[in-house]
């Protein structure tokens, strides 16, 4: 997982993958935050390697949002406004999957595992954190209560994350 924000992406970017990178360029000189919700098409036919998501959420608390992974696509979560937690940790042989969508929505939704010490990143606006997938994450926590968030995912096919 890489965590983030715009104010130091420019010094960071040389560390992380290309595409990363590109993704990031997308949601600032395409000016994503300002698009209504709705999926825009980044790179490949149809958007097929590298896509966004701009969404409208409102938060809830994390015993509400279920743990998620890919297998395909690695996860640009940059939050526009509002606050939000987002945990996470590492896949493991263990994780108990209870709706495997990976086939249809490259999502597989797994149960809670209160042995798994998750880490909880607090997002504020301007912040990103990048999910692979070998990161367990689950998205749109409430940090206090629930808020109102407008926040751009990034898609980014693992052809692209490929050396």
């Amino acid at each position: 997982m890489i965590i983030s924000d715009l104010k130091h992406f420019e010094q960071e970017r040389h560390l992380w993958p290309a595409a990363i990178g590109r993704g990031i360029d997308y949601i600032v000189n395409r000016h994503l935050s300002e698009m209504e919700a709705g999926r825009y098409d980044l790179e490949g036919d149809n958007g097929v390697l590298m896509f966004a998501n701009v969404q409208e959420v409102v938060t809830r608390p994390a015993e509400e949002q279920l743990p998620e992974s890919h297998v395909v696509y690695t996860d640009i979560q940059f939050l526009v406004s509002g606050e939000e937690k987002l945990c996470f940790y590492k896949l493991h042989p263990d994780a108990k999957v209870i709706d495997n969508k990976f086939d249809t929505h490259d999502v597989a939704f797994y149960e809670t595992d209160p042995a798994q010490l998750e880490t909880g990143i607090l997002l504020k606006p301007g912040m990103f954190a990048v999910c692979f997938p070998s990161d367990i994450h689950r998205p749109n926590c409430s940090i206090t209560e629930a808020s109102a968030n407008k926040k751009i995912v990034v898609k980014v096919h693992k052809d692209l994350l490929q050396l």
